[in-house]
């Protein structure tokens, strides 16, 4: 059943296949997947944990770094994970998918050999920089690859570690370590909106709109369908939070934004306004080829060679703007 959160799985069929090789065969270093807000990341971890979770040959723990809440819905492992992780949660407090995703990386100093021994280890750990922070994302990605590392010492047969964030500037931090690789998840394609906005019932008048100023992401899809396709309803409550951003950008960073509207890969060449447009996810780094999908470059979308807008209502938005 579709829930006002969670958009139904399209056509992802590329990226799923790609990472169901990698958590059955093993990974090394640790992946750190990385895309645009809502394109569907943490939907697709969510799909390997379904695939796998429950088969004997794996041992499997999700975390949700993000959450506030309980231990049980912050945590999907084995009981006796469960068990390791809340003694360590208390230790540390705040909030507990916080807490889980720091010391995950404590986890198999306290778990003895015949846990894993012979088994497929998979972490999965969703939107990790944010509640981590970007000055702590180096030395905890290192972390990870000692407990990887350590995994394997417990003899377990395969272990793979996948991160997520849609923290653009975290990538660009971890990017110069070995101890980490790096894929992209774009939004989904033109085909792939259309299947899911005729899942959502969406009036066919609105399809080429809504691919105009969301390029298919998922989230902003389902955020108009829990709208009832009130476009220019949408725009206006995203252009209040995307004035808010420009107006802490100083006067020369305004005032070259025309310029990265009409061709986004102009920020190359802008460092400052890069900067601040990445750490405000207005827009990102393009990584050829993405982990499935990868957009060609197309102006009206904001996509260029190397950097895209996230969202091209971002673009839209910013274009229509009197900027000062």
């Amino acid at each position: 059943m579709t829930t006002p959160y969670e958009p139904p799985f399209v056509n992802r069929e590329g990226e799923l296949s790609i990472l169901l090789k990698i958590v059955d065969e093993g990974y090394y270093p640790v992946l750190y997947l990385f895309g645009p807000e809502g394109c569907g990341k943490t939907r697709l971890l969510k799909e390997v944990l379904a695939r796998i979770r429950g088969e004997e040959d794996y041992f499997v723990v999700y975390v949700d770094a993000q959450s506030a809440e309980d231990l049980r819905k912050a945590i999907l492992a084995p009981p006796r994970v469960l068990e390791i992780m809340a003694e360590l949660v208390k230790e540390i407090g705040g909030p507990v998918g916080r807490a889980a995703s720091l010391i995950i990386t404590k986890l198999a100093s306290r778990l003895g050999e015949h846990e894993v021994k012979g088994r497929k280890v998979v972490i999965l750990l969703d939107d990790i920089a944010r509640p981590l922070g970007i000055d702590m994302i180096e030395i905890y990605t290192k972390n990870l690859l000692t407990l990887l590392e350590e995994l394997y010492a417990l003899k377990a047969s395969s272990v793979s570690i996948i991160a997520t964030t849609s923290e653009g500037a975290s990538c660009a931090i971890v990017a110069k370590h070995n101890y980490v690789r790096l894929r992209q998840i774009w939004n989904l394609d033109k085909d792939s909106t259309h299947e899911l906005l005729a899942k959502l019932n969406a009036p066919q008048k609105v399809w080429d709109d809504v691919w105009r100023l969301t390029g298919g992401n998922p989230r902003s899809i389902v955020e108009l369908w829990r709208r009832k396709w009130k476009i220019d309803e949408w725009i206006k409550e995203v252009e209040i939070s995307l004035r808010i951003i420009i107006r802490q950008l100083d006067k020369s960073e305004r005032r070259f934004l025309k310029t990265v509207v009409t061709n986004v890969d102009a920020v190359q060449e802008l460092p400052q306004l890069r900067r601040a447009l990445i750490e405000n996810n207005l827009i990102t780094p393009i990584v050829r080829p993405c982990l499935g999908y990868t957009p060609p470059p197309c102006p009206e979308l904001g996509i260029g060679e190397d950097y895209a807008w996230q969202i091209p209502v971002y673009k839209y938005i910013v274009e229509r703007m009197r900027v000062h």
